[in-house]
């Protein structure tokens, strides 16, 4: 198996390493291409270990060793180092001082209320939706509802969540309000890896189908009220179901 920097050689055309190497009567290599180079590693190692985190194979909790990463992608210290803090940034990491840092866990209440504030956000990215989308999007977003039928029976997660990402994704872009984009996104990725809590109850695939359905017709409608009603009542109803898979009933 490839580790992350013969990937990235791969696609670069052997130009990580190769061009931050100097040898004997080599010319120096070209500055931009350097941190351009860089970027692309840390680049990697920020995506990589991202998704390691929302799909479930880095867990709540787990301890993250900077040296045993950097050696099972086949990288130095320093992109990881720098990755993990961007990871924390964005809340799917905790870095505690002399103990180390780990994937964020985050309570019943604190998954809750990141729901609460996507039903509030993606809310008002339908409303503005409903007046911005073009006319292929909305195509593509019942489209879409149609394939994620076919993933429900027999399951399919892998599928049905990315087309339930590019769902999403047209929302957001089609609202055409970046700050709203750039804070529905930081939220969307912190709720992402909860969302198997929701998926393993009984029924809620063909749910989610339902209320992308509702949506996306309240969208070709170009009906604003309906189709914020709808976005909000969509990560409302996530949030009871992750609520009930826990046991409790202290959701709105």
């Amino acid at each position: 198996m490839q580790s992350l920097s013969q990937w990235a050689d791969s696609r670069t055309g052997g130009g990580i390493h190769e061009n931050l190497s100097l040898e004997s009567g080599a010319s120096t290599p070209n500055t931009s291409t350097i941190v351009n180079d860089y970027r692309t590693m840390q680049d990697l190692v920020f995506s990589t270990l991202r998704d390691e985190i929302l799909s479930g194979r880095l867990a709540p909790g787990e301890r993250l060793n900077i040296g045993q990463i950097a050696e099972r992608l086949g990288v130095s210290r320093t992109p990881v180092r720098e990755s993990m803090n961007r990871l924390a940034s964005v809340g799917l990491i905790e870095i505690i001082p002399h103990r180390g840092s780990f994937v964020k866990k985050l309570s019943l209440e604190e998954i809750i209320e990141i729901y609460y504030i996507r039903a509030a956000l993606e809310g008002i990215a339908a409303r503005l939706a409903a007046r911005n989308l073009g006319s292929e999007a909305i195509e593509r977003l019942r489209a879409i509802c149609a394939e994620v039928r076919s993933c429900v029976e027999p399951a399919d997660d892998d599928r049905f969540l990315a087309l339930n990402f590019e769902f999403h994704d047209i929302i957001f872009r089609g609202a055409r309000a970046l700050h709203l984009e750039e804070l529905i996104r930081q939220h969307y990725v912190r709720s992402e890896q909860y969302r198997a809590l929701s998926l393993d109850l009984p029924g809620r695939h063909a749910e989610i189908c339902a209320e992308h359905q509702a949506i996306a017709e309240a969208l070709a409608a170009r009906d604003a009220d309906r189709a914020e009603h709808h976005a909000r009542e969509h990560h409302l109803n996530t949030a009871r179901r992750i609520a009930r898979s826990i046991g409790s009933t202290d959701v709105i």
